[in-house]
């Protein structure tokens, strides 16, 4: 899966008979300069909202581009001030214990339970936001 950034080129209006039914596309020019379109239904109110030259982050799944509309980027979120759970103790030899490492996986589970809820309520389809989640998660827990 790509996150990739460009510029709406041509926006959603005609409606096309397709192979999967009614639908309509915007043409999308990303920042290596390719020509990509972007496929939706004709009741898309969020496609048909596109205005030239828009900015826009589109997630590439192998298959298809889609527009991922209201993205949190993670410049976009807020920092907490103070740290409410204490960082773990390491005991002598260097390992966390045992107890610390179910509340680690608590917190992951509950982290990438999140992450993906929040996909799908981005309309994204279930089988596009589990490798985005996935994605997400892994490049989160970098900085855990």
């Amino acid at each position: 899966m790509n996150i990739l950034k460009g510029k709406i080129k041509y926006t959603a209006g005609k409606v096309f008979d397709g192979q999967f039914g009614a639908s309509i596309n915007a043409v999308i020019t990303l920042t290596n300069g390719e020509d990509v379109r972007v496929y939706g239904k004709p009741d898309d109110e969020k496609l048909k909202s596109l205005k030239k030259d828009d900015e826009v982050t589109v997630i590439y799944d192998g298959k298809s581009y889609k527009v991922a509309f209201d993205m949190t980027t993670a410049d976009q979120i807020p920092t907490k001030e103070t740290n409410d759970t204490p960082a773990p103790t390491v005991n002598k030899n260097g390992k966390l214990t045992v107890e610390e490492l179910q509340e680690k996986a608590i917190f992951m589970t509950d982290l990438y339970a999140d992450i993906y809820h929040q996909l799908l309520g981005r309309e994204l389809e279930p089988l596009q936001a589990q490798p985005a989640a996935a994605t997400i998660f892994i490049q989160i827990g970098k900085f855990l």
